[in-house]
């Protein structure tokens, strides 16, 4: 019986490894004209299916060779999420748990909809860093400095990662904004 349990925790990462399997295969068999010194298009993906592969062959071992030790770790982010409920009914009369702010969500889908129109217009380190800042603000923190340092850190590392890295082509804006996205790129020694 426990055997059972097991097999049935563990079927749903055997089943998401397996489809990472197909899709490395899928993945490797690209046809390109590869370039000296860059990666090719199938490198991204084959890792992010190397390393999901991974994960799961990891859960299914922990579930299947470990069992119930390997549950007492396994609701960590349950754990999680009942402190929070806790923490809300304990603040008072005023904040139930299931609380909803609709008006949240439709600033948040607002500041998501004017981030996609101004990325063009300002470029993807301008516009990113201010929807950032807006998202966060949106979502009720209200430490500004915290909220300046992440959204100019998070950004320049979201620039750099897709540009200097997997050679993505990311929006420089219009002029004077370009002019911001250029002096990054050459900073960061993006070509």
């Amino acid at each position: 019986m426990a055997g059972n349990a097991r097999l049935i925790r563990a079927l749903p990462y055997a089943t998401v490894g397996a489809a990472a399997g197909y899709l490395y295969y899928v993945a490797s068999a690209f046809q390109f004209h590869a370039r000296a010194g860059t990666l090719g298009p199938d490198f991204w993906p084959e890792a992010i299916l190397a390393l999901t592969i991974a994960a799961c062959v990891y859960e299914v071992v922990k579930i299947v060779v470990f069992g119930a030790r390997a549950g007492e770790v396994g609701g960590v982010l349950e754990e999680m999420v009942e402190e929070s409920a806790e923490k809300k009914t304990d603040a008072g009369p005023g904040s139930a748990p299931g609380e909803s702010h609709p008006w949240l969500l439709a600033l948040g889908m607002g500041a998501t909809i004017l981030y996609v129109l101004a990325v063009p217009v300002l470029g993807f380190f301008l516009a990113t860093t201010i929807y950032l800042a807006a998202f966060m603000v949106i979502g009720g923190y209200r430490r500004w400095r915290v909220i300046a340092a992440v959204s100019l850190i998070g950004t320049l590392l979201l620039l750099f990662i897709f540009m200097k890295l997997v050679y993505v082509s990311l929006p420089i804006g219009q002029e004077p904004f370009a002019q911001v996205t250029f002096f990054l790129m050459q900073v960061m020694g993006i070509r």
